[in-house]
């Protein structure tokens, strides 16, 4: 036995030596021109922008799931080191480039030992996301320990950001309540341009119910258009998960789930409120807390479902990028609803400052999926709402001023704005809310998903 075991270890050295086996002289490691990528720091501006800020800390994120690697961050206040990965507009030099971008480009170059990542808005994630995705992912697939990475330009020269051809992750985005109006007032109030507006593609959305349908009521309520965009079928005003018979209707989350995908319910409201009802449970009346929560307390106790936070108030972003982070894991398939809830709740109190307030929250938490969404470009978003309240219209007598003309929700068309994959059918069109289930479900191989009819 002895003499077979020292063949044996003979025999796996030999190997070693003659590269059949990849000799383990330390843990692996990835080159980006000769230097080791563990021993470079991330570099943002010193008091830079939302977007800038969500981009690294989705790059980190990425870094850390793909390659194993954790990447410490500093300003560029700190005096520079010679390994810099440079996300921004940084002071260092290396950062100036005179290369003009569009929308949709990004700079990803090394200067030296730097790294820098650029981009026009958004698109500084392109740069981070594409700078795993595209130059060092494809050659992980190796025995060696030492993967080299010299496809990286050497200058400044503008590259287009490109989706992956197909989805197979959804982020939905609904603000409750959020008109086309609700946005405009936001914009004219401190917000500057709502993030939307810089996705690749942007439509309208109609709402109605069958509520509205059948000219029982003006307007669709949280419950009945959570429901539409849930299951791909219109329903009653009050109704959650069932359709105009009361039959019970499978809704994305459970088929992702049934598809072996994680999913999540991410919300400022109540957990059992409408919008999240919608995903979560099958009840004839949105009222019945008491069922809803009793239904919500099954899914989680079957583990059912794998992130699920409701009344987060303020740190919406917080649990946006908690959520994201644990569903998407070892590059897991996933879907999440993630809400705004209170530009719905303080339109109809006519609240302007906290109505205002509330959407600007809501496109912080844009922003962050923005950035994720750069950073895994097989994952689709969309950003819409369930329906509009309190018709809001601009005071052309009065600048920036805005009224509402009502306490309840109205018949208006929203927006919906798209980035990822696929999402070009919701471009420069009017789709119903029950499509947004249908485009959902393709994620997750259901092509016969929802009602049939076009509304």
């Amino acid at each position: 036995m002895k003499r077979f075991l020292s063949l044996l270890m003979a025999i796996v050295m030999l190997s070693m030596c003659f590269g059949l086996v990849a000799c383990d002289d330390g843990e692996r490691k990835i080159l980006i021109n000769g230097e080791n990528l563990a021993e470079y720091t991330v570099v943002i501006p010193e008091g830079c922008d939302t977007i800038t800020q969500y981009a690294s800390e989705n790059f980190i994120f990425l870094v850390k799931e793909a390659l194993g690697i954790e990447l410490p961050v500093v300003t560029d206040a700190t005096s520079p080191t010679e390994k810099e990965i440079l996300i921004g507009e940084t002071n260092r030099p290396e950062s100036k480039t005179a290369v003009e971008l569009k929308n949709g480009e990004y700079l990803l170059f090394t200067s030296g030992e730097k790294i820098v990542m650029k981009g026009y808005g958004i698109y500084v994630g392109g740069a981070c996301g594409d700078f795993v995705n595209i130059h060092i992912k494809p050659k992980l697939n190796t025995n060696s320990n030492k993967i080299k990475i010299d496809s990286l330009p050497d200058k400044p020269v503008a590259c287009e950001f490109k989706f992956t051809s197909s989805y197979k992750n959804v982020i939905l985005m609904i603000g409750d309540g959020m008109g086309k109006q609700h946005i405009k007032m936001a914009e004219v109030n401190g917000l500057g341009e709502f993030v939307g507006r810089s996705f690749p593609y942007n439509g309208s959305v109609t709402t109605a119910s069958l509520s509205v349908l059948e000219e029982e009521i003006g307007w669709t309520d949280s419950a009945a258009a959570a429901t539409a965009m849930a299951t791909g079928h219109k329903t009653y005003n009050a109704y959650l998960g069932l359709d105009g018979n009361g039959d019970t209707l499978l809704n994305v989350r459970e088929l992702a789930r049934s598809k072996g995908a994680k999913t999540a319910v991410v919300t400022t409201d109540v957990i059992t409120g409408g919008t999240p009802a919608g995903f979560l449970c099958h009840h004839n009346n949105r009222r019945d807390t008491e069922i809803l929560q009793s239904q919500i307390d099954e899914i989680i106790a079957n583990n059912g479902i794998d992130y699920i936070k409701g009344s987060v108030g303020n740190d919406l972003t917080k649990e946006t990028k908690s959520a994201l982070e644990t569903i998407s894991a070892e590059d897991s398939q996933f879907f999440i609803m993630i809400e705004e809830a209170y530009i719905d709740k303080y339109s109809e109190a006519h609240e302007y400052i906290n109505t205002i307030n509330a959407v600007k929250r809501f496109n912080d938490s844009i922003i962050y999926a923005a950035e994720f969404v750069l950073c895994h470009p097989d994952t689709a978003l969309i950003v819409t709402a369930d329906h509009e309240t309190g018709q809001l219209t601009p005071n052309l007598n009065m600048g920036s001023k805005y009224e509402f003309k009502t306490y309840h929700h109205t018949n208006l068309n929203v927006s919906v704005f798209a980035m990822g994959p696929g999402t070009e059918i919701f471009n420069g069109t009017t789709v119903d809310n029950t499509d947004i289930a249908k485009f959902t479900a393709l994620a997750y191989s259901n092509e016969a998903f929802g009602d049939s009819k076009d509304y």
